[in-house]
C-alpha cells in the first residue's frame, strides 16, 4: 500500500512556479505617448532643465530686494512680462509687472506678489521679502544632464510628464511578458463543450498587461501535445495550460511531460482547483520558458491562473507583486483547504462571497468583481479578517 501523497499548499505552489524565474531582458524602443504604464529598461538623463528659466512663482512685480528697502516703497513700472514673452532689463529703482510662469527680468532677485502692493504706477510696496523669494530658479527640480528617472521605473502620468519637461521623446522599456495560452481535451477540439479558457485566460493576462494569444485546443495526443508545446514556446516567455493534469485516462499534459526534467505534478489543498502543475521548456534560443498546468474545469483555471501565473508575469516583467487583500464583510467557514470564492465589494471596501456552487458557477463568477482566498483554518474565518483577493487588475496590472 502506498502512502497518500500530501497536498501542497497554495504558498508552496505559488514559491514552486516562481522558483528560478526572472526578469526578462529584452527591451524595446517607445514614443512617450505609447509608454504608459511600461518600465524603464535603462536611466533617462535629463536634456533639458526643468525649469528651464528662472520665472516667476506668482503673478506680482519682479524687483530688486534693495530697491524695496524698509516698506512702504513705491517704484515706478516700466514694462510687463507674460509667459513666453522675453524679458526685458530691469532698471535700477523700477518694477516690472509680470506673471507667473514669465522669464524674470536680468536684474530682478525677488517676486512681489500683488497682494503685497497697491495702486498702478507707480507701484507702492507694502511688504519684501528676502532675495530669490518667489522666483523659481532654472534646474532647481532637475539639471539637464543629471538622471531624471532610474531604471525600473514604472510610468503613469506624473513619469510621462517628467520626461516631456526634460526634452525626452521616447524611451527604452522593458518588453512585456509574451504569454501563450493552450487549453487540451477532445471534447473541445471535437467542439462538443465550447472552449471556454482560452478567451477567459486570454483576457485575463490582457488584463494584467501582458501580450496574450491563444493556441488550442489541442487533442488528447501526447506526441502532438509535446509538438504544439515546442512550437508555441518558441514565441512565448510563459505557457499555460488547460486540462489534463488529473488522474484519468486521457490527461495528456501529465502523460506528455511527466518524467521531464524539471516538470512537477501533483494535489494542492485548494478547492477549486487541486491538480496543478509546473516546470519549464527550453526554446531554440535557449530561453527557459516557464510552463504553468492549471486545471481544465473554467472556475479552477481562472482561479489558479490569478493565484500562480498573475505573480509569475510580474516576475518576469520585472514589476513588484504582492497580495492583494480586503477585510471580510461576514464570517466565512475555513475548511481543510483554502477555498477561493467568487465575491463582491462593498462600498465600504469589505468583500463578501457569493451565494450558490462558487466551484462550477461560470454565471456566479461573472457576476463577481474578484475572488476571495479562504485560507485553511479549520474554523470560522470572522467577519473583518483580511483575506487575500484576486483579480488581473487594476491592483495587479502590470502597467498600473
Amino acid at each position: 500500500m502506498t502512502d497518500p501523497v500530501v497536498a501542497s499548499s497554495v504558498e508552496e505552489h505559488r514559491a514552486r512556479v516562481l522558483a528560478g524565474v526572472t526578469r526578462l531582458r529584452r527591451t524595446e524602443t517607445l514614443a512617450l505617448g505609447d509608454a504608459l504604464g511600461r518600465v524603464l529598461a535603462a536611466d533617462v538623463v535629463a536634456v533639458r532643465s526643468v525649469p528651464p528659466f528662472d520665472h516667476a512663482a506668482m503673478d506680482g512685480f519682479a524687483v530688486r530686494a534693495g530697491d524695496v528697502g524698509t516698506p512702504p516703497a513705491e517704484l515706478p513700472v516700466t514694462g510687463v512680462v507674460a509667459a513666453g514673452d522675453v524679458a526685458p532689463q530691469l532698471p535700477a529703482g523700477a518694477a516690472i509687472r509680470i506673471m507667473t510662469g514669465a522669464p524674470v527680468p536680468p536684474g530682478a532677485d525677488l517676486v512681489v506678489p500683488f497682494e503685497w502692493t497697491t495702486g498702478g504706477d507707480p507701484v507702492r510696496v507694502l511688504q519684501t521679502a528676502p532675495p530669490g523669494r518667489h522666483i523659481r530658479r532654472q534646474g532647481e527640480d532637475v539639471r539637464a544632464g543629471e538622471i531624471a528617472l532610474l531604471a525600473g521605473t514604472r510610468l503613469g502620468p506624473a513619469q510621462l510628464g517628467l520626461l516631456t519637461s526634460v526634452g525626452s521623446t521616447e524611451v527604452s522599456a522593458c518588453a512585456r511578458p509574451r504569454l501563450a495560452v493552450v487549453s487540451t481535451g477532445a471534447e473541445l477540439v471535437e467542439g462538443h463543450v465550447p472552449d471556454s479558457n482560452s478567451p477567459t485566460l486570454v483576457a485575463a493576462g490582457r488584463a494584467a498587461g501582458v501580450e496574450a494569444a491563444a493556441f488550442g485546443p489541442v487533442p488528447d495526443d501526447p506526441a502532438g501535445f509535446r509538438a504544439q508545446l515546442a512550437a508555441v514556446a518558441e514565441a512565448a516567455d510563459v505557457v499555460v495550460t488547460t486540462g489534463g493534469i488529473s488522474a484519468g485516462d486521457h490527461d495528456v499534459v501529465k502523460a506528455a511531460l511527466r518524467g521531464e526534467p524539471g516538470f512537477w505534478f501533483g494535489p494542492v489543498a485548494m478547492k477549486p482547483g487541486r491538480p496543478q502543475g509546473c516546470g519549464a521548456v527550453v526554446a531554440s534560443d535557449g530561453r527557459r520558458v516557464p510552463v504553468v498546468t492549471l486545471p481544465g474545469t473554467p472556475i479552477a483555471a481562472y482561479a489558479s491562473f490569478l493565484l500562480y501565473v498573475v505573480p509569475l508575469l510580474h516576475a518576469l516583467a520585472g514589476t513588484p507583486w504582492r497580495p492583494a487583500t480586503a477585510p471580510l464583510a461576514a464570517d466565512v467557514p475555513g475548511g481543510d483547504r483554502t477555498v477561493v470564492l467568487p465575491g463582491v465589494l462593498g462600498r465600504d471596501g469589505r468583500i463578501r462571497p457569493l451565494r450558490g456552487h462558487a466551484g462550477h458557477s461560470q454565471r456566479l463568477l461573472a457576476a463577481a468583481d474578484a475572488l476571495l482566498v479562504v485560507p485553511a483554518t479549520g474554523r470560522l474565518v470572522p467577519e473583518g479578517t483580511a483575506v487575500e483577493v484576486l483579480s488581473p487588475g487594476p491592483k495587479e496590472d502590470l502597467h498600473a
